[in-house]
Formats: C-alpha cells, structure tokens, sequence
C-alpha cells in the first residue's frame, strides 16, 4: 500500500476504551489492522483515485473503530469492513454526484483474474498488452455495481451471500450482475476470458 499507515492505525488504536492504559490493546484493534490493505485495494478500485480511497480506507476505520462493538465475529471482519466502504463510497457519490468518480475502474488485478496475458514470446507479450488496453476500455463501460460485483469475486473470492451482504443487494442480484458483467466481457474479449467459477 503506498501510503503511510500511521493515520489508520492511530484511528484503530487511538480511542481506548476506559480503564486500559497505554500498553494495552483492545483485541478488535489487530483484527482491524489486518484488513487495511484490503480495504484499500477495494476503495482503490472504487474510487479510481489514490488519494480518495486513502480518504475512503480512514473513514472506513474510523467508522469501524466507533462501532466495533458489532464485530461479533472475527471471522466477519473482511464483509463487515467492505460493506462499511462501499456504504461510504456510496454515501459519497450521493453528495458528489461526480461522473469520474461513477466511473471507477478496478485496475489490474480484475483483469489479471479474467485475462490471459502471459505470454513466452515478444510477440505475444505485445500482443497481450493490446489485449488489456482493450479490456480495460470494456471493463471500464461496465456498470458499477457489475465492477463491484465482479472485483469482489475475482479479486477477493467471496461467495454470492458475502457480495449481497456487502453490497446490500440479493444473492440473486449479485449473481444476475456477475452473470451480465462476464457475458459482457465474453462478447468483447472472446478469446481472453475463461470459462468462471460459479458462485455458491
């Protein structure tokens, strides 16, 4: 992650509940920790800009510092924390309105996952560029939420139940998403996209 991190961490464990001291540390607060880089790849990939996800992965935290009391269970945290960033950046583009923050591509890491551009020779390695030029221009028409849902499976793996909740959408509209962003991209990649997994 290219920024320092000293903001965020100062956000997890800079409240202290009452009574501990300064060497202790709220259990939640390595729980958090964890999940900063994640949480900054998906506000990256929503926003399109390192400096409003940045933005997005503090309020994220603070967000979730204030409220950890509802982290139940550790093994929630990864769906707990996205859905806390996508409501923000949600939230976001309600008061914005910005066509280029709408716009928010999901970058390399997307296309890695549903673009075949290893290649052993010159040629196909130029080749495969111009392959990804073009994808990032198809990926890039999709809408929104078929970026997010698409990102969120290929990049995090979550299943069609840990997207809806994040998303706060239907299982069945995350997988009619999902099903319509791949279909999209078959059409316009057809000799780049592999068959996908199927989600549970």
């Amino acid at each position: 992650m290219p920024f320092d991190l000293w903001l965020i961490r100062s956000s997890i464990n800079g409240t202290r509940p009452r009574g501990q001291g300064q060497g202790c540390r709220d259990p939640v607060s390595d729980i958090l920790e964890e999940w900063v880089p994640r949480v900054y790849r998906f506000a990256l990939r929503l926003s399109n800009d390192p400096h409003s996800a940045e933005d997005l992965t503090q309020e994220t935290f603070l967000r979730a510092w204030r409220h950890r009391g509802h982290l139940r269970d550790e093994r929630a945290a990864r769906v707990w924390l996205f859905r806390i960033t996508a409501n923000l950046w949600r939230d976001q583009l309600r008061r914005t309105r910005s066509p280029v923050a709408r716009a928010g591509a999901l970058g390399n890491q997307v296309l890695a996952k549903v673009v075949d551009i290893s290649a052993s020779s010159p040629e196909r390695r130029m080749a495969g560029k111009e392959e990804l030029a073009r994808a990032f221009e198809v990926l890039n028409a999709l809408p929104p939420r078929q970026k997010e849902v698409l990102y969120l499976s290929a990049c995090e793996g979550l299943g069609s139940a840990e997207i809806a909740e994040v998303l706060d959408i239907t299982r069945k509209a995350v997988k009619a998403n999902l099903s319509l962003a791949r279909k999209r991209l078959r059409q316009q990649l057809p000799d780049s996209v592999p068959m996908p997994r199927t989600l549970d």
